[in-house]
């Protein structure tokens, strides 16, 4: 029922495009599209959850991530993690982008940003012990 009322959703189509912009290796938050669209980034977050699986094979609506750099929590969190990794956003194992400052598209009004992905792919990072705080789950 959520994604029916997200289809009519005012700004639907604004958000994939805007999602269209950021490039392959960086991500965005919630808060810089919602500042982008005029919408509070509740709305953003909940149109996100609501994308059809259509909607998910063509955006890379896996580059937005929470203002800390936190991916999701929901079904699609190991999807979202994978395709992060695989396009090379720094990603520690508990599900934070690391290196913010240097991967994070916070504004939308250049459109170079999408032709000029980042000038050096990140290096691999070799797997990091659990964060402080984690319980191992064995």
């Amino acid at each position: 029922m959520i994604s029916g009322a997200i289809t009519r959703m005012p700004g639907k189509a604004s958000l994939l495009a805007l999602l269209g912009t950021v490039p392959s290796g960086r991500v965005t938050t919630f808060d810089a599209l919602a500042e982008k669209l005029g919408q509070p980034p509740a709305l953003v977050h909940l149109m996100l959850m609501g994308l059809t699986e259509d909607e998910r094979d063509f955006s890379p609506w896996h580059r937005v991530v929470a203002k800390g750099g936190a991916i999701g929590r929901g079904l699609h969190r190991d999807q979202q993690f994978a395709r992060l990794v695989r396009e090379g956003v720094p990603v520690s194992p508990a599900g934070i982008v690391q290196d913010m400052s240097r991967v994070l598209v916070s504004t939308f009004e250049a459109s170079h940003e999408r032709a000029h992905p980042p000038e050096t792919p990140p290096e691999p990072r070799p797997p990091q012990n659990r964060s402080r705080g984690m319980k191992s789950h064995r």
